[in-house]
């Protein structure tokens, strides 16, 4: 009996994803636990595995790579030798292969290694070794990869190339010989859809877009306007989300930090005789705020329907911001690492979401977060809580300041000082249970032996 291959649920609030590019082709034969095809979901690119063996097959008709697809939809079958697929009777493979008010089943992923080779094969054939999603965006340009040089780790080319040739490519190569005719019949101005949008291939269908939207509002000629990238949609959904189904408060306090730069310098210099990463202020204050957590659990809770979910253990999601939006890669079981596999560990995950090759699992089942905008020298802000954790912690620059040690002896010394914001949900925990744990953080920053010798 053929096995219906529909487009997975990677994730709870996933409705719809990208379907980048098929592993497996029409014919092939497959195995359990062989990659099939890859989907894009709202911030990582997935690998979907088989779960039976078989002859994979894949409508003729099938026009879906490149396209947004909903959840549930019907992409492919796995026959058996000799089995005629559905659609070779006249079923469709355009529809859902279920009622789609069910939600489908999260399908496992296979989780390969950052420095694994291409997964789709052509470096095997004499070309570069390219990640799928980098190949989805160079066929999207209209840019010849197979020339370009590779910034991934061993030389993998990724996305952020791809882009890169685009942006440096001359204008007039970016419009289709086809894409201008139809601008000539349609009446389009090409190169000035190619300056709306940069670095991307002008084809007839954008051009065929453009004529039938209305013309937009008047722009000064400092000015530009293009739509609204996928990922900049699902934070402002998000956001939004945290802010309108939470109660946030935020507590501000400004912490003596000395004791922490010192050991981040006793870190730093035995990191020139060690080839470990040396840990972070990030990576630091990582450890602490878990440690901390474990003695604060209503801090490291989530909201469940009627009933308040304490984890035992802390998932900790540290906020990195990247060209293509801000991402929250979560270290596991922070509590139970020491500071250098904390180390070790969010350098790899900082890696992955720099070069696009982050797994979703990676990104989910954070239980904590913490942001830090201290390299762009802000003392202090209003974190948004990340859904549905019940806390986040936001980190200032570190700062030398002539700081009061004893106001009778009148006693002043050059301390670094930093500022510390936490917003919690006060619908999970209360004004003063959320102080003492940013008391508790401040008393582990001011004195590390705390929680050093832990």
């Amino acid at each position: 009996m053929a096995v219906e291959i529909v487009m997975p649920r990677l994730g709870w609030t996933m409705e719809e994803g990208t379907l980048v590019e098929w592993i497996k082709h029409d014919g092939d034969l497959v195995a359990p636990g062989d990659i099939l095809f890859t989907v894009e979901s709202d911030k990582a690119l997935n690998e979907v595995e088989a779960f039976d063996a078989g002859i994979f097959r894949i409508p003729p008709d099938s026009d879906v790579v490149g396209k947004l697809v909903p959840v549930g939809t019907l992409l492919a079958y796995i026959v058996q030798p000799g089995e005629e697929p559905p659609f070779a009777s006249g079923a469709t493979s355009s529809q859902p292969a279920a009622s789609t008010s069910a939600p489908a089943e999260p399908v496992p992923l296979v989780s390969a290694p950052v420095s694994a080779p291409a997964t789709n094969g052509d470096h095997a054939n004499g070309l570069p070794a390219i990640s799928p999603r980098a190949k989805r965006v160079a066929g999207e340009l209209g840019v010849e990869w197979t020339a370009l040089q590779g910034s991934g780790r061993t030389g993998r080319i990724v996305e952020r190339d791809v882009r890169a040739a685009a942006q440096n490519r001359p204008a007039a190569a970016r419009v289709s010989p086809v894409a201008r005719r139809a601008a000539g019949e349609l009446g389009v101005d090409v190169d000035a859809l190619a300056a709306q949008l940069p670095g991307q291939r002008i084809t007839r269908e954008a051009v065929e877009r453009a004529a039938a939207q209305p013309s937009p509002a008047p722009t000064t000629a400092d000015e530009t306007r293009a739509p609204i990238p996928r990922l900049r949609q699902v934070i402002a959904e998000r956001m939004a989300a945290s802010s309108h189904t939470t109660a946030p408060v935020t507590l501000t306090t400004e912490v003596d930090a000395t004791e922490l730069v010192k050991v981040r310098a006793s870190l730093k210099a035995a990191g020139q005789t060690d080839a470990r990463p040396v840990p972070t202020y990030n990576d630091l204050l990582a450890k602490l705020v878990a440690e901390t957590l474990a003695a604060h659990p209503q801090l490291n809770a989530r909201l469940d329907g009627d009933s308040i979910v304490t984890s035992r253990a802390v998932h900790m999601g540290l906020a990195v911001d990247t060209d293509r939006g801000l991402f929250v890669p979560v270290i596991r079981e922070a509590q139970a690492k020491t500071i250098r596999q904390i180390a070790a560990e969010s350098a790899a995950l900082i890696a992955q979401v720099r070069d696009g090759s982050i797994r979703l699992e990676a990104l989910s089942g954070g239980t904590f977060t913490i942001t830090n905008l201290g390299p762009y020298e802000i003392d202090a802000f209003t974190p948004i809580i990340n859904l549905p954790q019940c806390a986040i912690l936001g980190v200032g620059r570190i700062v030398a300041k002539q700081v009061v040690l004893d106001a009778e002896a009148e006693r002043v010394a050059i301390r670094h000082m930093m500022f510390l914001s936490l917003t919690f949900d006060h619908r999970l925990v209360d004004g003063a249970p959320a102080a003492r744990f940013l008391q508790q953080i401040k008393r582990y920053i001011e004195q590390p032996y705390l929680w050093l010798v832990n």
